[in-house]
C-alpha cells in the first residue's frame, strides 16, 4: 500500500504545477493533503494585498467570494492537480484536512475567529474536498486494508497556545479515543501541524499532546503525518520527559508549490512531498524535493520505521 503526502500548495505563485505529475506516475493507491490546500494570504504589506492576517479585516461576503475563488483555481484550473485527483478519487484514494492558511488566516485560531467565516471555511473546504466521514467535520476517519486513519482538524476549536489551552475540542478527543479501537495493522494520524516541529506545534499544547500520546501509547505501529512547515524531515518516536509520555513518529512533508520568502527565483522554491509504503511487515519511506528522492534522508527515516515498529 502506498499513501503519497504532502501539503502547502500556493497557486498564486505557482500557476503550473508540473511537481503533482511525479506522484501520478509514483502510483499511490492514496493521497493525502495535509492542509493549506489554499492560501489566503501570504506575504507583507505593502508588496501584496493578500498580506498575512488580511482576511481577518474582510467583510464576510469578500471572504467568502476570495475563498471560493482561490478553491476554484487549484481544483478546477490546473491540469496536472485534476489529472492526479481524478484518479485518487476514481479508486476511492483522495482524502485531506486543512491548516490555518486554507481556513482562515496564518496562525488563526478558532475560537478567536468569527464564527460566520468559520462556518464559509468549512463548507467551502468539503465542497471541493469532498472526503470527510463525519460530516460537518473536518475530522473524521477512513479504513485502507492496512491501516486506520484519522485526519486532525487542529483549528476549528483552537485557543491561544497555553499549558491548559485547548489545540482540538473534547468531543474531538472522544472521536480519537473511539477511532483507535480497531483491529488493522497500523494506525495513522495526520494533522496539518507537527507534534513537536517549527513555530505553530502540539507541543505549544501540553496538556493536550500529553492526552494524545498517552492515547497513542496503548496502539502499537502509529505514525503521525503532518505539513505546514515547508521542509521534509522525520522525526523518530521520543520521550518528553516533561510530559512523562512518548510521542509516534513523525513524518513531515511540506511545500508541494510554495515559495519560502517570495522573492521570484527558483532556489526559493519549495516542492517537497513524502510516499509512504506499507506491508503488515515492513515499512518504507522517500522524501522527494524537485522530483528527486532525498536519498539520505529517506534511507535514515526507513531504516528507523523497520527496526522499532516490527
Amino acid at each position: 500500500m502506498k499513501i503519497a503526502f504532502t501539503s502547502c500548495v500556493r497557486y498564486e505563485a505557482f500557476k503550473e504545477q508540473k511537481e503533482w505529475d511525479y506522484i501520478y506516475d509514483a502510483d499511490p493507491d492514496y493521497l493525502f493533503l495535509l492542509g493549506d490546500n489554499i492560501y489566503m494570504d501570504y506575504g507583507i504589506w505593502p508588496f501584496t494585498q493578500e498580506y498575512v492576517t488580511a482576511p481577518r479585516n474582510y467583510s464576510l461576503e469578500k471572504f467568502t467570494k476570495v475563498m471560493e475563488t482561490k478553491y476554484r483555481n487549484q481544483f478546477e484550473k490546473v491540469p496536472n492537480f485534476q489529472k492526479l485527483l481524478d484518479k485518487m478519487r476514481s479508486k476511492n484514494g483522495f482524502f485531506a484536512t486543512w491548516d490555518d492558511h486554507d481556513f482562515a488566516w496564518n496562525n488563526a485560531k478558532g475560537a478567536l475567529v468569527d464564527k460566520q467565516k468559520k462556518e464559509v471555511s468549512r463548507k467551502l473546504f468539503h465542497k471541493y474536498t469532498q472526503c470527510s466521514t463525519n460530516m460537518p467535520h473536518v475530522y473524521y476517519h477512513v479504513d485502507t486494508p492496512l491501516a486506520r486513519v484519522i485526519f486532525l482538524d487542529n483549528r476549528y476549536d483552537a485557543e491561544k497556545k497555553g499549558k491548559d489551552s485547548k489545540l482540538i475540542s473534547e468531543e474531538q478527543f472522544l472521536f480519537i479515543e473511539q477511532a483507535l479501537q480497531h483491529t488493522l495493522p497500523y494506525t495513522i494520524l495526520c494533522g496539518g501541524i507537527t507534534l513537536t516541529q517549527s513555530s505553530e506545534k502540539w507541543s505549544q499544547y501540553p496538556s493536550q499532546l500529553q492526552r494524545l500520546c498517552f492515547l497513542l501509547e496503548k496502539k502499537e505501529r502509529v505514525l503521525f503525518l503532518a505539513g505546514d512547515v515547508h521542509y521534509n524531515k522525520f522525526v523518530p518516536a521520543k520521550f518528553l520527559g516533561k510530559l512523562n509520555c512518548i510521542t509516534p513518529p513523525q513524518l513531515i512533508a511540506s511545500g508541494m508549490h510554495i515559495n519560502l520568502l517570495g522573492l521570484g527565483i527558483s532556489a526559493d522554491n519549495r516542492h517537497n512531498w513524502g510516499l509512504l509504503e506499507l506491508e503488515k511487515d515492513h515499512a518504507k519511506v522517500q522524501f522527494f524535493n524537485r522530483g528527486k528522492i532525498q536519498q539520505r534522508k529517506s534511507e535514515k527515516a526507513s531504516d528507523w520505521l523497520q527496526k522499532n515498529l516490527f
